[in-house]
């Protein structure tokens, strides 16, 4: 089932003990395949991005989709 950059922006992303890490402010697509490769998050004011283990691009923290777990009402990652 295909999901749409549309309908999943602005939903809230947790990490694996369902602490909140931010909200969801892009998608980045690979565009030869049209595959997601990575969320980018609004990280928390509070959170210091530089002790996260993603890239931070353009002001954003970018979570590859292998450290997704499941996409349901939030976005919850595997750490």
């Amino acid at each position: 089932m295909a999901i749409f950059a549309a309908e999943i922006i602005g939903r809230e992303v947790v990490d694996s003990h369902l602490e909140r890490l931010g909200e969801l402010k892009d998608v980045v697509f690979d565009t030869p395949t049209g595959s997601i490769v990575a969320l980018r998050v609004e990280i928390e004011r509070d959170l210091d991005a530089s002790k996260l283990p993603w890239n931070v691009v353009d002001g954003f923290v970018q979570i590859p989709v292998e450290d997704i777990n499941r996409v349901a009402a939030k976005i919850h990652l595997k750490r």
